[in-house]
């Protein structure tokens, strides 16, 4: 079923999480900028394990909530644990896949350079790189499909390709939690599924994905569980009890034309 919290939000009880450890819990979360608030009073806890997508409209605060989960933003209230503990003393358990468009792709590194950098918390930064670090970086790589361009300069890779590599080196960090913000943004219909297909492995080999996502037309086919987001949470669960028209008219205010199209 589905019931409403105290701040208005929908949640889902009985959809099958059973004894499920809770990976990441928001509590009370409040985070503006200046005068402008990009959260209101969210919470929520994503079980380990499922690949949650992240919906609303823009400006809605689908990317501070990453933010803060991380702790990139400071939050004027509440807190953000990971598997029990205050986000800042798990760092090393989540990761984070930016957008394409905050990277420096000029920069004269190499795909398998990018997947060791995911090694840099598991030592000191005057030790050398080690045989344990290389071998992590290549089986995060063959795990996005990318070891054979491992000498490749970043820029000369595809958009669908520079995402991989991205999830390859939060893979190599060995962390629990993979946060990706819009990697699905600017890649064509194959490459989308080649990503999803990566998405899909990580979380059966027993990771947390929390993804940013804009296509309410895909959304329902991608996610365990999807969070909707306008400042405060509205919803929380499977996606057919998240993605319900009078739900989403709400959200989007009358935005939804193409989406309702086709679900027709």
């Amino acid at each position: 079923m589905i019931t409403r919290n105290a701040n208005g939000a929908t949640s889902t009880a009985g959809s099958g999480n059973g004894a499920r450890e809770i990976a990441i819990a928001v509590e009370h979360l409040t985070v503006s900028y200046g005068p402008t608030p990009a959260l209101l009073d969210v919470n929520l806890q994503i079980p380990a394990g499922l690949l949650v997508g992240v919906i609303g409209p823009n400006g809605s605060g689908k990317s501070t909530l990453i933010k803060a989960i991380l702790g990139f933003v400071r939050a004027d209230f509440g807190e953000v644990k990971l598997f029990g503990e205050p986000a800042e003393k798990a760092k090393g358990r989540v990761a984070y896949v930016p957008q394409r468009g905050s990277v420096d792709w000029d920069f004269p590194i190499t795909v398998q350079e990018v997947a060791l950098m995911g090694r840099y918390g598991q030592r000191r930064w005057w030790q050398d790189r080690t045989h344990a670090d290389y071998a992590a970086a290549d089986a995060a790589l063959e795990m996005v499909r990318m070891s054979e361009f491992r000498h490749r300069q970043i820029g000369q890779l595809s958009g669908g390709q520079q995402q991989r590599v991205f999830m390859a080196r939060a893979m190599a960090q060995g962390a629990d939690i993979l946060l990706l913000d819009e990697p699905f943004a600017g890649v064509d219909a194959a490459t989308e599924r080649a990503i999803l297909d990566v998405l899909e492995r990580t979380r059966a080999a027993g990771k947390t994905l929390v993804v940013v996502h804009h296509d309410l037309a895909t959304a329902a086919e991608y996610f365990d569980r999807i969070v909707l987001l306008k400042q405060r949470l509205f919803a929380f669960g499977p996606p057919e009890r998240v993605l319900k028209p009078e739900l989403l008219a709400e959200v989007y205010e009358g935005k939804l034309r193409a989406f309702m199209d086709l679900a027709e």
